[in-house]
């Protein structure tokens, strides 16, 4: 990849709110194809399908001919140009082998020729009623192809997208509480307690060995994450104390810190997994500040999704944990330097680029700090928080 395009990742969820493939998004469409590669691919979708939008200029030039039948569904979401050529441009990419994606506000007559030939398509759910959505859904079924829920941005929406019978969804409703609860669940109450003390910067190394060796399965993974070749240390490491040594304190706190996070068994994976993007990515952003502390920023991404991850308001989720005011007011507000990395971290993920920017850094540092957090985290993913 280069230049100073952006380009990221949007999750389409299968009926279990499992990842089944990954939307990429960019300001400039067609530049994005210069890293369609398989391992360009690999380098921001990892294993998963990638789809992607054609737009009138990607066919025009064949750009789309280097992409890898198996790995993408190509996307057309707009009318191409005049007469039947968007009808060609679908028929030609079936010919081809590659399956097609299309959206339901495509001319009534596009859709009626096209619709049978399509893997998916796509419907923007905030531009219907629920009883046109319903009727929509119904008329759409005849075509006998998958249907993609998209800007499902709530779980209420969700559940409505689910009784209609939507195979995918799309959207920020993972990222935000299912449902308030007046009362944390004990479970909950115990985690919250255990990551206090592991984010409280007042605990002296000893303190810090004792509050994780508390915690045998917590433990445990902490010292096989350790010992993994993901680590790659020059010893083996044979106790919780041995790995704050050789590792440093702000580390085991990060690390502790994201294997609590993701003992909350009943939120999918992918929220973890956006957590940890959202850290190391904030984290990265810090190395641009002259002394910013790059734990704090780490801390402030990685607990970003806190509020999702309890069903509680952010401010609830936050009394209990003493952390720096600096990383409160960043969660709370996104204001500060650390906030600010936050909701450039957010706008990044989001593909909202107009509030991509951070204190003037160029775009292609900031598109870099977003590749190189992905893949961090499918390291974290691979390693760290694999099943025991």
């Amino acid at each position: 990849m280069n230049g100073d395009f952006l380009i990221s990742r949007h999750p389409v969820y299968d009926s279990k709110i499992g990842v089944a493939a990954y939307e990429l998004r960019s300001p400039a469409t067609t530049a994005i194809y210069s890293m369609f590669t398989e391992s360009g691919l690999d380098q921001i979708v990892g294993e998963h399908q990638a789809v992607v939008s054609l737009t009138p200029e990607a066919f025009s030039a064949e750009l789309w001919k280097p992409l890898p039948v198996s790995r993408v569904v190509l996307g057309c979401f707009e009318d191409i140009g005049p007469g039947d050529l968007l009808s060609r441009t679908v028929t030609t990419l079936v010919n081809q082998g590659y399956r097609v994606a299309l959206s339901d506000a495509l001319s009534a007559e596009n859709l009626s020729v096209l619709g049978a030939l399509a893997e998916m398509i796509k419907v923007d759910v905030t531009r219907y009623t629920p009883d046109d959505l319903e009727k929509r859904v119904a008329d759409l079924r005849k075509f006998k192809t998958k249907l993609l829920a998209e800007r499902v941005d709530t779980y209420d929406d969700l559940e409505f997208a689910k009784s209609l019978g939507f195979d995918f969804y799309e959207g920020i409703f993972l990222c935000k509480p299912a449902a308030l609860k007046k009362d944390l669940p004990v479970s909950r109450l115990t985690m919250i307690r255990l990551l206090a003390n592991l984010q409280n910067t007042e605990v002296d190394m000893a303190e810090l060995e004792k509050v994780i060796s508390q915690d045998v399965a917590l433990s445990y993974k902490l010292l096989r994450h350790a010992n993994s070749a993901a680590v790659a240390l020059s010893r083996s490491v044979n106790s919780v104390g041995h790995a704050v040594r050789l590792v440093g304190m702000e580390t085991i706190r990060n690390w502790a810190s994201a294997l609590l996070l993701s003992t909350v068994d009943d939120k999918p994976r992918e929220l973890m997994t956006m957590a940890l993007v959202r850290a190391s990515m904030c984290e990265r952003l810090a190395a641009s500040q002259k002394n910013a502390k790059r734990e704090s920023f780490f801390a402030a991404g990685l607990l970003s999704v806190l509020d999702a991850l309890l069903d509680c308001p952010m401010e609830r989720a936050l009394d209990e944990l003493p952390l720096d005011k600096e990383i409160k007011i960043a969660l709370v507000n996104h204001s500060g330097t650390i906030g600010q990395a936050l909701r450039c971290t957010i706008a990044y993920e989001r593909a909202d680029w107009d509030e991509v920017q951070f204190y003037g850094l160029p775009l292609a540092p900031i598109r870099e700090t977003y590749m190189n957090a992905i893949a961090w985290a499918r390291q974290i993913n691979s390693t760290l928080l694999v099943p025991a």
